[in-house]
């Protein structure tokens, strides 16, 4: 079950010892500075042939071997070939190893020939901690599939900087709750050519992760884009903050439109929702989002992207326009 990117089958021509030190150094002394942005079409990674190799990651929270077996399955169940990245069940803390190991993997991924796709195991908290550790242009040179949701919002950010496309979907961990169509819209996504451009893009994912990497040189471009924003377990208040920077930063003017998914198990400073007292915020969080969002700005709701019930993949970097089909919109 599976193939271990540590055997000698998977050893780099260059491997990455003291090497790595050096080029972790430099990798962040670089992206301090600045994003290598392209002005081009975005690329699609290579489309997924079968038999191709699919390697599993935990760039942010540890995982177990019952949670690897059941993702090994669900890759060989669809024609490809798994690969158990290098100390895959590493754990420091609640990090799947340390930051340097995590970035490592990712590299080693981003390097090799043979690895088509990385699909991360879970979100959480962590991949924002190692993008200035990332091969940035290894990973130009030759893309290669990212997949994930969530945390995993900081490597999709990352990679959309580079003109690189990549696909906002349920992490491995969760793909096995996932209902038979959307496992189906996985593969044919990672399978079937997308059409990019400069503009009227899908950039974005969880809104929590985005705040966090605003004013750093992984923000995603969203000039002339569709913003997609998706959360989980937030107060209102912490929504409204969080839209107030994007309105205040000027972001939101700069978009071509919101895309608004999941936002699930959301709290107000209510009794109901474990405070001592009654302090309502006073909006929905529909109310919060067009609260911010300029009126001449189009927004899309209810999109079952993100932590609720459904996850349907989108192509992060390809247009909304080629996808938009799969998608029940709800417009006032």
């Amino acid at each position: 079950m599976g193939e271990s990117l540590g055997s000698s089958k998977w050893r780099k021509e260059v491997r990455i010892s003291g090497f790595f030190a050096i080029h972790c150094h430099l990798a962040a002394s670089h992206c301090s500075q600045a994003m290598n942005t392209p002005d081009y079409l975005t690329k699609m990674p290579e489309p997924l042939r079968p038999g191709d190799h699919v390697m599993l990651a935990a760039p942010a929270r540890f995982v177990t071997k019952a949670q690897v077996d059941a993702a090994i399955q669900a890759i060989e169940e669809a024609g490809f070939a798994a690969v158990m990245s290098e100390g895959l069940l590493a754990q420091q803390g609640q990090f799947g190893g340390s930051d340097a190991h995590r970035a490592r993997v990712m590299n080693q991924g981003f390097e090799s020939q043979e690895i088509k796709a990385i699909w991360v195991m879970r979100g959480g908290y962590g991949c924002a901690r190692i993008l200035p550790l990332l091969n940035q242009q290894a990973f130009s040179d030759a893309p290669t599939w990212i997949m994930g949701f969530s945390d995993a919002t900081a490597l999709h950010a990352w990679a959309n900087r580079l003109a690189v496309m990549t696909l906002h979907a349920p992490v491995a961990n969760t793909f096995s709750s996932s209902a038979a169509s959307e496992k189906q819209a996985f593969w044919k996504s990672l399978t079937t050519p997308q059409l990019g451009g400069k503009e009227s893009l899908v950039v974005g994912g969880n809104l929590s992760v985005l705040y966090s990497l605003m004013g750093t040189p992984y923000f995603p471009d969203l000039k002339g884009n569709w913003l997609l924003i998706e959360d989980l377990d937030e107060y209102l208040y912490h929504l409204d903050r969080m839209m107030l920077a994007f309105r205040l930063a000027g972001i939101l003017d700069e978009v071509k439109g919101i895309l608004v998914g999941s936002f699930t198990d959301l709290h107000d400073n209510t009794v109901a929702s474990g405070q001592s007292t009654d302090n309502p915020f006073g909006q929905t969080m529909e109310e919060i989002i067009v609260s911010h969002v300029p009126s001449d700005k189009p927004i899309h709701w209810n999109l079952p992207i993100g932590h609720g019930t459904k996850n349907v993949p989108v192509v992060l970097g390809a247009t909304w326009e080629s996808q938009m089909h799969r998608f029940p919109l709800e417009i006032p």
